[in-house]
């Protein structure tokens, strides 16, 4: 009785084969470039769809790995349909009469804030040149003359009454800037303190007397000097008013009639020239030297004042064509929302309008908003602050401590600007999902996802397009051209990407990557074109940089540190295939797994369990494993012993349930006493029907035990057991496929168990009868045998109990 034969898998099924004869063309140069990213139409529509939905909370999710393309793809779409957009309103900030804390915001069509900024500067300077020429002239002079005169008058005629009364008694009353002074008269003139003080004590009590009678007059006289002045300061006002309405009216007329068409920035031109009628004071000029008596802190406290009429221009959308696109690289609060800067000032301090700086909020309001998900998630406050924007429409320019609530102090509070932005989200599908689950805002801001393929289909037509698309990466870069073999070896490596051989990797980062690589060591050989040789060169040299951990492993499985067989045969033991992932590599490495039975209660003990060393997945496919013996072979009696199996000499977490195929033919192996081929290894998953399930890795699996064969020499009996499933998926390299090729070394696909437990003893599996016996000698009928003993002397040693 022989095993059924299982074939081996030829060269041709190891790798999806593409050649330089499949392609239509030579070299690179005569490929067109792709227009678009291969194979995300589904994304693509999404995107669309979500881009031309103008309603609140159709923004856009865009999620896939990192290296498909995405924030180039979407860049690219923004920027060429934002071109047909009409360009956005420009909005700038002027001050607030009413309220000068809470600075107005202004909309202006596009590309009339710079000229609005630039006009409210001439009018500015205008006014103060129209309102120093208008106090110059004579007529205004004569007017201010007559006001001074008359009051003059008044406060002589006032002062002169006092005075005569005052020297009636002997005391002159004079008016000194520090107040009014009364002074004795003696003999017809004006005493000295000296000659005061030589007085007797019996004038000095009479003079003394009269002063403190009349300073009772004066109790009426200061009161109703004060009185006269108010009035004086209140007719120059008017005048000043008057004759600078006069010469400021047809000025501010002017730029009225020009932006007549705005009736907010008409209303704020209103608003400004009453200002300007009340600050008259500010206009005068400031002389270059100091001869006006003013210090240089009072000229620069006028030059602050005036800065109050000056126009921060924050958002201009005059310079660019259609619509904005911003991609925000560092969204942090401040460069989402926008800042309010401070600088020390002679007044007003922390108050000037002009130092508000927008966001990218506002800098792509009207367009579009691009942003990482986990940057903006990181970033303390910035997602909270988004979600608010967008709620509200609103863009509110606050610094971080007044939006949390941590700063009381009073400082600006500019006034909200209207939003109209579309956000685009790029993310991973972990955060999308994530936020879905702990965030009730997001699926409400956040209607329209957009998905990106990280795989297409392999057809003729695609792969052809893949070759375009390499073509358009090499024109990006500015690389060789490359020949059509080059080609077909990056389209095969595409396919190893996507461990598929029916499939092709849309990674374009990897790819990339690649192509650069190529393009260094096709110079390094002054090659004209970026041949195949130097594809596989960079190839192996992104393995070497990378591959140091691998080697080291390697090394001590040479050196007998870590004890893995390739050939002879041993019950119990059987090479299971495991896969390490190390940053960006992955590799294969073989593991032994051994197991021992005896006498029990049908419980099969997995070690890596026992101590914690075991993932949940792994612990399933040992439970399925058990169940599957109980109910194969002892479907009438209980499963009689028991059973311990490990991986040797692991000492991390093992999960996965791509040893299960292993742990079973191990097992069986132990039960049978039959021997196990060490120059064959196995993986594959096992369901309860006995059939063998696709497993992840099976390159680097395979790869992985094929180097330490090939270290040792390969003998032809040496191989690896896989799930048929797994055949579409194989990329092998080329050693590997010349030693299979060879017939140096083999893989086999199995279906179910039972083929890989023939290939691994070089027995028959044994076909089950009508009455359930299986064919003699085979696998299945000595292991139902050795069960059926061991219930037998379980049955035993619990009657002689």
């Amino acid at each position: 009785m022989t095993p059924r034969m299982i074939k081996s898998l030829t060269a041709n099924q190891l790798r999806p084969q593409c050649t330089a004869e499949t392609l239509p063309f030579k070299t690179t140069a005569e490929l067109e470039d792709l227009p678009d990213i291969l194979g995300q139409d589904r994304a693509f529509k999404a995107i669309e769809f979500g881009i031309n939905v103008n309603h609140r909370g159709f923004n856009l999710f865009v999620m896939g790995s990192s290296g498909l393309g995405k924030h180039g793809l979407i860049r690219k779409y923004l920027t060429n349909i934002s071109q047909d957009e009409d360009a956005p309103s420009d909005w700038c900030y002027v001050h607030n009469f009413d309220q000068d804390y809470k600075p107005k915001a202004l909309k202006l069509p596009s590309g009339q804030g710079r000229a609005f900024k630039k006009d409210m500067k001439n009018l500015v300077e205008d006014l103060g040149k129209a309102i120093n020429a208008a106090f110059e002239t004579s007529e205004y002079q004569e007017q201010i003359q007559v006001i001074e005169k008359s009051f003059q008058n008044k406060q002589s005629t006032l002062l002169d009454k006092h005075a005569e009364q005052a020297r009636q008694q002997d005391i002159n009353l004079a008016n000194t800037p520090s107040g009014f002074m009364l002074t004795p008269i003696i003999d017809g003139r004006n005493i000295t303190e000296e000659e005061y003080d030589q007085l007797s004590d019996e004038i000095k009590d009479d003079i003394e007397e009269k002063i403190a009678s009349f300073q009772e007059e004066l109790e009426y006289l200061a009161p109703e000097m004060s009185r006269q002045r108010r009035e004086h300061n209140i007719r120059i006002k008017k005048l000043n008013r008057k004759v600078a309405l006069f010469a400021t009216s047809n000025l501010i007329k002017d730029t009225k009639r020009k932006y007549k068409a705005l009736p907010e920035v008409v209303n704020y031109l209103k608003a400004l020239q009453e200002d300007v009628l009340h600050h008259l004071e500010e206009f005068t000029e400031l002389e270059e030297d100091d001869s006006s008596g003013e210090s240089s802190q009072q000229q620069n406290t006028k030059s602050e004042s005036l800065q109050r009429y000056q126009v921060n221009l924050i958002v201009e959308s005059g310079k660019q064509k259609g619509a904005p696109v911003v991609y925000l690289d560092n969204p942090t609060y401040q460069n989402l929302v926008g800042r309010i800067e401070y600088e020390n000032r002679s007044s007003n301090p922390g108050n000037n309008f002009t130092l508000i700086k927008p966001g990218a909020l506002l800098q792509a309001n009207g367009g579009y908003l691009v942003l990482d998900a986990h940057k903006i998630l990181s970033a303390p406050h910035a997602w909270d602050a988004l979600k608010r924007s967008m709620y509200a429409k609103k863009a509110k320019i606050e610094n971080l401590d007044q939006a949390v609530g941590g700063d009381n102090s009073v400082t600006l509070e500019p006034e909200p600007i209207p939003l109209k932005v579309k956000i685009i989200l790029l993310g991973d599908r972990n955060t999308y999902y994530l936020l879905h689950e702990i965030d009730p805002d997001f699926p409400e801001l956040f209607k329209v996802e957009a998905d990106f393929e990280e795989e297409i289909q392999r057809t003729e037509d695609s792969t052809l397009k893949y070759a375009r698309l390499i073509a358009s990466r090499t024109r990006k870069f500015d690389l060789k051209d490359m020949d059509a073999a080059a080609v077909a070896r990056i389209i095969e490596f595409s396919s190893r990407m996507a461990n598929d051989s029916e499939r092709l990797s849309t990674r374009l980062r990897t790819i990339d990557d690649l192509l650069i690589e190529t393009q260094y060591h096709a110079v390094q050989s002054n090659s004209e074109l970026i041949s195949e040789l130097h594809v596989q060169k960079a190839i192996d040299a992104q393995i070497e940089r990378t591959c140091r951990i691998q080697g080291l492993i390697q090394s001590d499985i040479q050196r007998g540190t870590l004890m893995i067989r390739t050939e002879n045969e041993v019950v119990g033991e059987i090479n299971g295939l495991s896969v390490f992932e190390i940053g960006k590599y992955g590799f294969g490495q073989p593991s032994r797994i051994s197991a021992s039975v005896h006498l029990g209660d049908g419980k099969i003990i997995n070690i890596e369990r026992e101590v914690d060393l075991s993932g949940s997945i792994h612990d399933k496919g040992v439970l399925i494993l058990s169940a599957l013996l109980a109910s194969r072979y002892t479907k009438d009696t209980p499963l009689s012993f028991s059973a311990s199996i490990t991986f040797e000499q692991s000492y991390g977490l093992i999960d996965g349930d791509s040893a299960s195929v292993a742990e079973l033919c191990v097992l069986i192996s132990a039960l049978t006493e039959l021997p196990i081929k060490q120059g064959l290894a196995i993986t594959g998953s096992l369901n309860q029907q006995g059939f063998v399930q696709a497993i992840g890795g099976v390159n680097e699996k395979i790869e992985g035990f094929f180097d330490i064969c090939h270290q040792r020499g390969l003998t032809g009996e040496q191989g690896c057991i896989i799930p048929e499933v797994n055949v579409k998926n194989l990329s092998l390299r080329k050693d590997v496929i010349d030693a299979i090729d060879q017939g140096q070394f083999h893989i086999y696909p199995v279906v179910r168990y039972q083929q890989a437990m023939e290939l691994l003893m070089g027995v028959p599996a044994g076909e089950e009868h009508i009455d359930g016996s299986y064919d003699k000698d085979s696998i299945n009928d000595l292991l139902v045998k050795r069960l059926c003993q061991f219930a037998k002397n379980r049955k035993a040693s619990q009657i002689v109990l």
